[in-house]
């Protein structure tokens, strides 16, 4: 009798850990093109999902050290070099590697080789074409225009004198970007809008003629099946 309750509890023993398994988030590393501003909207990402998690006793956390967002600054090619070598030098493996990088600064060639060169070291590629703020304005309208960097803040402007942020103003390196997005736009259907977008091209479209598109959602949909 005793023998069998022993077993019987082991055996729950092991679902519970079996189920902690699943549920064991992989660590993320986020290396981004620019410096500021495009790292600052995935911090607003890693502080939701850290606030979800870090109390949990019972749950891995995502936390700090498990989400590592990197602002390079970097060109486009140099970033995905970067990242391949800090994701060989990690003392702890990252589970998911992304590179985060715009379209506008670089050439056709440098833009195409910098996702094939993702794809071929299993790295994501959560690339805009022109800019990040394609992504940012699909939070409050969809667009199937190719316009300008430039033009894109103007668009937001109206939206930011609008609803009052940041003084009525968009600027880069906006410390709460995403609340910012998320609280007067909506995040569902900036995923709605870029998927909306990819359906515009064929396969036969290179990355550097689809334009305007953005594959950010992918990358923020992968974090967001933690909450």
């Amino acid at each position: 009798m005793a023998d069998q309750i022993f077993k019987k509890r082991q055996g729950e023993k092991r679902k519970r850990k079996e189920a902690t398994r699943q549920i064991q988030p992989y660590r993320y590393l986020i290396v981004c093109e620019g410096s500021k501003t495009e790292p600052n909207y995935f911090e607003g990402i890693r502080e939701q999902i850290h606030k979800k998690y870090g109390r949990k006793v019972r749950v891995s956390k995502i936390n700090a050290e498990r989400i590592e967002i990197d602002g390079t600054g970097r060109n486009t090619e140099d970033l995905v070099k970067y990242a391949i070598r800090k994701r060989r030098d990690a003392e702890i493996p990252y589970g998911h590697v992304w590179c985060v990088f715009d379209r506008d600064s670089f050439t056709d060639q440098q833009f195409n080789n910098a996702i094939v060169c993702c794809k071929s070291n299993n790295i994501g590629a959560a690339w805009s074409n022109e800019s990040i703020e394609l992504w940012f304005l699909l939070h409050f309208e969809y667009l199937n225009t190719g316009i300008s960097r430039e033009q894109y803040v103007e668009k937001l402007n109206r939206y930011f004198e609008l609803y009052n942020i940041n003084q009525g103003k968009y600027e880069k390196n906006i410390p709460d970007i995403y609340k910012n997005l998320v609280k007067f736009g909506s995040l569902d259907n900036a995923i709605k809008n870029a998927r909306k977008l990819t359906k515009m091209y064929n396969d036969e479209d290179t990355s550097a003629n689809r334009n305007p598109s953005t594959m950010v959602y992918q990358l923020v949909e992968e974090l967001f099946e933690y909450l």
